[in-house]
């Protein structure tokens, strides 16, 4: 069966100060997309990458230049939010796919260890969402900062991508959700209002999704400590 792999890559650096989408931004001297992406290329049967309009041929031209030129099948053009642009990333994956995977390009630290649980997942139950146990106390407040409830933290988990779900079911997923004009922060959010089960599996506290400075400077320190443990 066909697996396929969506990640998106059309983000920007506005929180980071940096000027250029963040996906462009090197980490230990590597495009955060590259690495984002090079995990998905041995387990994936084609991979899509989504970019801005303005940002295809920069997008095509780095990940050929690191060696990805094969495994993307296509650079499709993103939409104006989150959800059109996986719609846009989901409608170049071949209709023969029976795996899909969507994936942020902003999460460059993605391995092919956290890939295949999420696979395995999906394998067993029909979906699988990689996601992590909150460890913080979470409070739900008012916008006037008024407290109202304390919620249980061993009932949350904090989601991440990526995210694994047969093709039918994310196609149907999207299809109601523009019927019903929804809108959500993720794709397990549509399978969740499609009335589809969603299981999640065991992410990783590593796997950071890139959105300030401070979450570039931690990647680097993260990828040292990986490169020193492997003895490179």
């Amino acid at each position: 069966m066909r697996t396929c792999a969506i990640v998106l890559g059309g983000g920007s650096g506005t929180r980071m100060g940096a000027g250029v989408n963040k996906v462009f931004l090197p980490i230990r001297g590597v495009p955060a997309i590259v690495r984002a992406v090079a995990p998905f290329s041995g387990l994936c049967d084609g991979i899509v990458v989504v970019a801005r309009a303005e940002e295809a041929p920069l997008m095509e031209e780095t990940l050929r230049r690191f060696g990805l030129g094969r495994a993307v099948t296509a650079v499709a053009i993103g939409g104006e939010d989150r959800q059109a642009s996986v719609a846009a990333g989901l409608a170049a994956v071949p209709p023969d796919a029976h795996w899909v995977l969507v994936h942020d390009g902003a999460r460059a630290l993605v391995t092919e260890e956290l890939i295949r649980r999420a696979l395995r997942s999906a394998e067993e139950h029909g979906s699988g969402v990689a996601s992590v146990a909150v460890s913080d106390t979470i409070k739900r407040a008012g916008t006037d900062g008024l407290v109202a409830e304390t919620l249980d933290r061993e009932t949350l988990r904090a989601m991440q991508t990526p995210q694994a779900f047969r093709a039918a079911d994310l196609r149907r997923a999207h299809e109601i959700a523009a019927r019903d004009s929804y809108r959500a922060t993720d794709d397990a959010a549509l399978l969740e209002h499609a009335g589809l089960p969603v299981y999640l599996c065991e992410g990783s506290r590593e796997n950071i999704k890139l959105t300030t400075l401070l979450d570039l400077r931690l990647a680097e320190v993260l990828l040292a400590a990986r490169d020193e443990e492997a003895g490179l």
